[in-house]
């Protein structure tokens, strides 16, 4: 059997942004909620055997997100623990500590109080993510400024959230990495009279069976991922017993049982 190489490193520079769109003021901004690649293949471990395949897939999936707010005209933050090699016109700022509610809200508090206008926070997690989900949650927001977007994960979680202004007491607005919490998310935010606006759902990768499934669903004509997707195909394959020829596009079981989904990322890698 042939050893699988993962793909090389990301060219950042494919991702540099141009001096006439870094807007100032208050701007939209996407605010990008990660620990990094690494760090988030020690936590997940989708692919035993193949870590730089699989910190090849995170480095990917923050690239993604990085030109999604860049194609939307967005003033980019990445919220992390640690600092990162981000591209020119992409700005790291600290990870708060405490609860994840406790750190989102925080953040929150945070990009706003830097000058951020209408705000959408992702993960890097959402290999799906495009300007076109950002461009929606600010359309929407455009449209009732007082309104709270929401872009639904199948596990119950959820893979963007964007506001026009802070979000009073969202570190206790749910129970949060848990199954319901995008529910009880909603219900607080009626609550308290904000209206909420849901997208288009979007898969995020928590188990080895969301990345099988996302692979199983992989658009043939999307050229961006081909070489990464195929890469990962054929590990995947390999790891099957006995071992599968790939079969990146078409539906294919799951090799574990899912379990229940949460939200983002907590801070700890451990």
């Amino acid at each position: 059997m042939d050893a699988i190489s993962g793909p090389s490193k990301i060219d950042w520079r494919t991702y540099t942004l141009a001096e006439d769109m870094r807007l100032p003021g208050s701007t939209p901004t996407l605010l990008i909620f990660t620990l990094g690649a690494p760090a988030e293949c020690a936590r997940r471990r989708l692919l035993p055997g193949g870590q730089v395949l699989e910190t090849e897939l995170w480095e990917r999936c923050l690239a993604a997100a990085l030109d999604a707010g860049h194609r939307s005209r967005c003033r980019l933050e990445v919220c992390s623990p640690a600092a990162l090699d981000l591209p020119d016109g992409a700005r790291g700022v600290p990870q708060p500590g405490g609860s994840f509610g406790e750190r989102l809200e925080q953040s929150l508090l945070g990009s706003f109080s830097r000058g951020a206008g209408p705000l959408v926070v992702v993960g890097t997690d959402v290999p799906g993510l495009a300007a076109r989900h950002v461009a929606r949650a600010l359309a929407a927001l455009d449209a009732d400024p007082d309104s709270v977007v929401l872009g639904p994960s199948p596990d119950g979680g959820f893979y963007l959230l964007a506001c026009g202004r802070p979000i009073a007491d969202l570190a206790g607005a749910t129970r949060w990495r848990r199954h319901d919490t995008l529910r009880g998310l909603i219900r607080s935010l009626r609550a308290a009279g904000r209206p909420v606006v849901l997208l288009d759902p979007l898969l995020d990768l928590d188990h080895r069976s969301d990345l099988e499934q996302w692979l199983a669903g992989w658009p043939a004509g999307d050229e961006s991922w081909r070489g990464l997707t195929r890469s990962l195909d054929t590990l995947l394959a390999s790891q099957c017993r006995p071992p599968t020829s790939g079969r990146v596009g078409r539906p294919r079981p799951a090799q574990v049982v899912r379990a229940a989904g949460r939200a983002p990322p907590a801070q700890s890698a451990s």
